[in-house]
């Protein structure tokens, strides 16, 4: 049950995708040029979960904590609400349900629901291009990995990341 409500107010809130001034300031000021482009390419109700998070985990919180919050989404790409509700839908029955229908080459559909399984990976290698540190690169691929964590910024990032 909890998992249900968690993703309806999650659905529900990605329809409030606008960024203040303010926020958009804390993103530039945050990130290097390079990593400007890549949230810009975010699509933006991710960009703006993103800076949600970043704003949950607070100003106490690191730089680099703060850097990966922002980006944790790159690798996610253009994708459709109904793949991303497909994706969560599939994810509740197992593993292999969503496995059968995700494909790095094939339709659209199959390719979002690929690239929703492997973001953190994907997100990863475009960080690692584009020069950001080697500590957000490893937040980034790990953000969806399953616990224990023996990493405390990398429970604050999925605990915000759960929580937004």
């Amino acid at each position: 049950m909890k998992t249900a409500i968690y993703r309806a107010r999650q659905f529900f809130r990605g329809f409030r995708t606008t960024l203040a001034p303010h926020e958009i300031g804390l993103v530039h000021a945050r990130l290097s040029e390079a990593e400007r482009e890549l949230f810009d390419a975010m699509q933006a109700g991710d960009q703006r979960h993103s800076v949600d998070l970043a704003l949950w985990l607070g100003p106490e919180a690191s730089d680099t904590l703060l850097t990966a919050a922002l980006l944790h989404d790159v690798g996610k790409g253009p994708v459709h609400v109904w793949d991303r509700i497909v994706f969560v839908l599939l994810g509740g029955l197992g593993d292999r349900a969503r496995g059968w229908l995700e494909a790095e080459r094939g339709g659209r559909f199959r390719r979002a629901l690929w690239r929703l399984e492997h973001h953190a990976a994907l997100g990863a290698a475009l960080l690692r291009a584009a020069g950001s540190s080697p500590r957000v690169v490893e937040l980034v691929e790990r953000h969806t990995a399953a616990p224990p964590h023996d990493d405390e910024e990398l429970s604050r990032l999925i605990a915000a990341d759960e929580a937004t």
